[in-house]
């Protein structure tokens, strides 16, 4: 718990000491995240410590806490007491791409997939609280950059839960943002699913899981894959999810190393030649990888030579850590549109990400596959721990 403590002596205070010298001040030390983010007096508090002597009297000392979470929490007890839910903290996990064939250009200027995706540890937290707000959702993160309005996938699904079901339940929503944006991990995906899922536990589950997994298609290509079981066939745009059991070891390892810069993945489409794509049937990848697991013939991702012409330095990491591994991964690839490259195999990123200073700011972390239990949100793995030393993911005060 954040709280406020104040130390001084007991007895009356001596009219010397009715003002603090600043060498008394301890100094103020901001945390990254606000446990609602609603303005500054929803911040953690930072600690204060003052502490005053008297010389006539024994030092005896006083604390005094002021705890602003409990504040926080009183507030969001007396936003609905009849509901069946006030406060709900949920996992948005990341997915990878264990191969992408692009098989089509549609008429309507989308592309037709056909791809084996699959949950994996990594991911987000999500706080969510009702708001006494009958108007509008607040949405605070941990790091800059991240849209706070109505372009967050998150507010999307929320309002688009209120459309379909005539909700009138609006929320206060904290993101602990651990995945990186522009990784092609589906971050915002599964985080519009996540709100989509909070939301109907909220309002005492009015839609259907099936219900929830169409809707979310009309504001998210990625999103309805997560209300799979966490492994699926995902064809169409991606909308098209056929669940399937998991075709690999829960506990395969792997690593993610995504570089500082992020794939615009409208810029990756507009550089794919179909003439240049694969000719792999992917169910026939799909039977391979149920067989002899995941290996590097079967990791095909049609996007990687365009990713690779947008950005150069994402070509040559895939190379070198293919050349550094010798043997330590099974299989080297892309997810999604990038620029995340994937090791699988181990969990150990190779030497030379910490030895370059090319690499110094990379983001990276180990995961493990991930599933989820019939009517169970998915639940974050107790030893999943990202790194990153990047600017963009330090927190933000």
């Amino acid at each position: 718990m954040a709280s406020t403590h104040f130390l001084c002596s007991n007895h009356i205070l001596p009219p010397s000491c009715n003002s603090f010298r600043s060498s008394h001040l301890c100094s103020i030390r901001p945390y990254g995240s606000s446990s609602f983010g609603l303005k500054s007096q929803f911040r953690r508090a930072p600690s204060i410590r003052a502490t005053v002597s008297d010389s006539n009297t024994s030092r005896k000392q006083i604390e005094i806490v002021y705890d602003r979470d409990e504040r926080i929490n009183k507030v969001a007890d007396e936003v609905d007491k009849e509901a069946p839910l006030s406060r709900l903290t949920l996992f948005s996990p990341c997915k990878i791409n264990v191969f992408l064939r692009i098989t089509n250009k549609r008429e309507d200027g989308y592309h037709d997939l056909a791809s084996l995706f699959h949950v994996i540890s990594l991911g987000d937290i999500i706080k969510f609280s009702l708001s006494p707000s009958n108007s509008k959702d607040r949405l605070s993160t941990t790091v800059s950059g991240v849209p706070l309005d109505d372009k967050n996938l998150i507010i999307k699904a929320l309002n688009l839960y209120r459309k379909k079901t005539g909700s009138d339940k609006f929320f206060w929503i904290h993101l602990d943002k651990r995945v990186p944006t522009g990784a092609g991990l589906g971050g915002g995906s599964s985080n519009a699913a996540t709100a989509l899922w909070a939301a109907n536990q909220f309002n005492g589950c009015l839609a259907t899981e099936e219900e929830l997994q169409e809707w979310s298609s009309e504001i998210g290509s990625d999103i309805p894959f997560f209300f799979s079981q966490g492994s699926a066939y995902c064809t169409g745009r991606g909308e098209v999810v056929q669940s399937i059991p998991p075709p690999v070891p829960m506990d395969t390892p792997m690593v993610l190393i995504k570089p500082q810069q992020a794939c615009s993945t409208a810029e990756v489409y507009k550089r794919l030649r179909l003439d240049q794509t694969s000719k792999v049937d992917p169910l026939t990848l799909l039977d391979k990888i149920s067989r002899d697991g995941i290996l590097q013939d079967v990791c095909i991702n049609d996007l990687e030579t365009p990713a690779f012409e947008v950005l150069p330095s994402l070509k040559r990491l895939k190379q070198r850590v293919s050349a550094a591994s010798r043997g330590q991964y099974d299989a080297v690839f892309m997810s999604g549109s990038g620029s995340t490259i994937v090791g699988i195999g181990s969990p150990d990123p190779p030497q030379f990400v910490y030895d370059d200073d090319e690499y110094k700011d990379v983001f990276l972390s180990e995961a493990n596959f991930l599933t989820r239990e019939a009517n169970q949100w998915y639940r974050e793995p107790a030893s999943t721990s990202p790194s990153s030393l990047q600017p963009e993911f330090s927190p933000s005060v």
